[in-house]
This record gives C-alpha cells, sequence and structure tokens, in this order.
C-alpha cells in the first residue's frame, strides 16, 4: 500500500478524520445496507476468470474481496482508496482471505499514474462521487483500461427518490449544523444523480458505448426506528457533528430522527426507498 500526491485535499481530510473512523468501525451494518447495489453492479460487470480489474474506492474491501473470487488466482484486482484507516481494514482483510490477487494502493485517484491500457475493466461502489474534477478522474481511469475495456459503477441517483438519506438529514437539523448540501454536479454523495451529467463527464472523458439503468428499491435502515437512528446518525452527512455534540444534544437528535422514521416502520423493519444509477461504458 503506497501514497501518492493529492488533489483532493477535503475528500482526504474527510475521509481520514471522523468519517473514516466511523465507516471502519460499521463496516459490517454499512455493507450489509450497500450489499444490493454492489452485488447489483458486480452481476453487470461480469467479472471473468483471469481479468485485470481497477477498483475504484474500494473502501475497507468488501467488493474488492468479491471481484477476486471472480477473477481467482490467474486474475488481479488493483484497489485504490484515499481513506487511510479504511484500507487498513480493506488489506487486513485481504491477507486474511489469503487473497493474492489484490494489491491495494492509498491514493487520489484523480491523479495517481496507473499503469496504461493494463486492465480489462473498472469498477466502483459508491467510489467516483467526490472528485474535484471528475471529467479529470475518468480520463485517468480511461488510460488505465485496455481497448476494449469497460467500466461499471454504481452512484445515488435522484435526492428526491433517496428517503433514506434526505428525511433523517432534514430532522437532525434542528439539533446539529448540518453543512450545506453541495451545489448541483459539485462533489458528493449526489455528484452524479443528474443522467445528463453523467453522461457529460463520460464522453468528455472519452468513455462509449454510455448506459444508464436505474436501480431503485425499497430496503431495510434498521429493525427499528431506535436502531436505524442509531446507525444513520454515524453515517449519514450529520455524522461528524453528531459525533462531536453533548449527550443531551445527541439523544434528542436521535429521538426527532425516530420520529420522523416512524411512518416508515413495519414488522420487517424501517423500509425506505433508495434510488441509484447502474452506469457502464466502454473504451473503443
Amino acid at each position: 500500500m503506497s501514497q501518492v500526491s493529492i488533489v483532493n485535499h477535503d475528500q482526504k481530510e474527510f475521509w481520514n478524520d471522523i468519517k473514516g473512523k466511523l465507516w471502519v468501525e460499521m463496516q459490517a451494518r454499512i455493507d450489509s445496507m450497500l450489499s444490493p447495489f454492489g452485488e447489483k453492479a458486480l452481476r453487470t460487470l461480469n467479472p471473468q476468470k483471469g481479468e485485470k480489474i481497477l477498483e475504484i474506492g474500494c473502501g475497507t474491501g468488501t467488493m474488492t474481496l468479491a471481484l477476486a473470487e471472480h477473477v481467482k488466482t490467474s486474475g488481479q484486482i488493483l484497489a485504490a482508496d484515499i481513506s487511510h484507516p479504511m484500507l487498513e481494514l480493506a488489506v487486513s482483510r485481504g491477507k486474511a482471505a489469503s487473497a493474492d490477487s489484490i494489491s491495494f494502493v492509498e491514493a487520489d485517484a484523480q491523479v495517481y499514474t496507473f499503469p496504461t491500457g493494463e486492465f480489462d475493466a473498472l469498477f466502483s461502489r459508491f467510489g467516483v462521487m467526490f472528485f474535484e474534477n471528475p471529467i479529470a478522474a475518468f480520463r485517468n481511469f480511461h488510460g488505465a483500461v485496455r481497448k476494449g475495456g469497460r467500466l461499471v459503477y454504481v452512484c445515488w441517483a435522484d435526492r428526491k427518490d433517496n428517503p433514506w438519506i434526505r428525511i433523517p438529514t432534514g430532522a437532525s437539523k434542528e439539533f446539529l449544523e448540518i453543512p450545506p448540501p453541495p451545489e448541483t454536479d459539485a462533489p458528493g454523495q449526489f455528484a452524479m444523480e443528474r443522467e445528463a451529467r453523467v453522461r457529460e463527464i463520460l464522453g468528455k472523458a472519452g468513455w462509449s458505448k454510455i448506459e444508464l439503468e436505474r436501480f431503485d428499491i425499497d430496503h431495510s435502515l434498521g429493525q427499528n426506528v431506535q436502531d436505524a437512528a442509531g446507525f444513520i446518525s454515524k453515517m449519514g452527512p450529520m455524522s461528524e457533528p453528531f459525533a462531536l455534540a453533548d449527550n443531551r444534544t445527541k439523544q434528542k437528535c436521535l429521538e426527532a430522527i425516530q420520529f420522523a422514521l416512524k411512518p416508515y416502520e413495519n414488522s420487517t423493519g424501517v423500509q425506505m426507498r433508495f434510488g441509484t444509477w447502474i452506469v457502464s461504458a466502454a473504451r473503443s
């Protein structure tokens, strides 16, 4: 695991401080929530034995291990992330699984010098929405993939179609200083919510055969409102201000989130809508 130059300094700081540490602590819970989306993107990619795959934003390594299972020992995975604490866990999990086909790099993928034309495919589960210059980033990835290679990633779609994050964040604003949402198309969770923006980025970066498939599901945020509120307060946009708040403020915030989530609670848990894009493209 090596380090290189950084241009996305805000993202480097963000994912190496409280946020990155929280995601490490909640790795199993977050992976459980994101599992349907990663699995759908993996089916779309359809990785084959012996392939070389570049993974962007590998996080704690769950999809990295899944990719390695598909390419077998004759294939290779290069997994990149900007978060040191998350990568440490990913490396540890890779070693525990004896996944010798995996290499990790701590890097800002927008500017990292990947091997030219080396990879059969690029894959990402929610790891491509935070680039300072997404066109430059995807142009960099384009150079790393061989001619005829492919790209598949999953990202969040329209924020109005993601009440699982919008509603609890709104409820917490009365008690926490939540950072204002990024401007449209700016780096952040919903940077690629617009289909036209995705097509513009990939087209200008040199990709062809660009396709977007909506993948929306009703999915569990928790076993009940208490469970869901406790989880989202550590995982969502309110996670940093919540972590820094005093106990009384935290309790009031949790109560407000629980109240907001109550209409979505039933016998199967807190069921809410999750909206994503499954994006695919090719290098001509």
